[in-house]
């Protein structure tokens, strides 16, 4: 059986990214508090140590498939427990990430990991996306369950021209896209990604709105 600390190594080295001791260091604190404090707060129905790393940190890490090297300011989208922003930050700290979400109790819990980890590139936003007015950003990503119609008439608003959406959907995506109003003015291109790990597929689609 491998370690937490092996299963994260062997990850990261097949998305491509170098398993830095401090980058390591960063998720097994926040595997440790996310566990710690999903026993008071119900923050993920995923316990065991090993789904949460392929699931939830391995899983996040996917969107970086679609996003290019550069100084991006990245809004996640219903952040939850913090993914895919957080395990996005940790890894990239020269991105911009915004974790926005509604739940109180989930921001607390976001609050205490940007501290926990010292993580500059980090803020917590209290809010539903509709109601984020005062801030616009190069790429919008969610994991919480909306269509893409729906991600793109919420997060939308927030982008900055020539900004995109990214979602990361299961098989039935096509049908997704073939249900979108005829009018709207969008471009998709979809990435086939491998979840590290397993055998499992996943589609990243990009949004580009014209």
């Amino acid at each position: 059986m491998e370690t937490d600390q092996e299963l994260l190594i062997n990850g990261l080295n097949e998305l491509g990214i170098k398993p830095a001791n401090a980058v390591i260091r960063h998720f097994i604190l926040y595997l440790h508090e996310l566990k710690k404090w999903n026993r008071a707060y119900s923050l993920t129905a995923i316990n065991d140590n090993r789904d949460i790393i392929i699931k939830h940190f391995m899983d996040s890490l996917l969107y970086l498939k679609a996003i290019p090297e550069g100084l991006w300011s990245i809004c996640d989208v219903g952040s939850g427990a913090g993914f895919p922003g957080l395990p996005m930050a940790i890894v990239r700290p020269d991105i911009s990430v915004t974790l926005v979400e509604p739940s109180r109790k989930k921001t607390a819990f976001l609050k205490h990991m940007k501290r926990t980890l010292s993580l500059s590139n980090v803020v917590v936003i209290v809010s539903r996306v509709e109601d984020v007015k005062d801030s616009t950003f190069d790429i919008a990503v969610t994991r919480a369950l909306f269509s893409i119609g729906d991600f793109i008439k919420k997060a939308g608003p927030i982008l900055k021209e020539g900004g995109f959406l990214v979602l990361n959907k299961g098989p039935k995506f096509e049908e997704e896209i073939k249900d979108l109003p005829a009018h709207t003015h969008t471009r998709y291109e979809i990435i086939p990604v491998s979840l590290p790990l397993t055998a499992l597929q996943r589609s990243l689609i990009k949004v580009s709105i014209d």
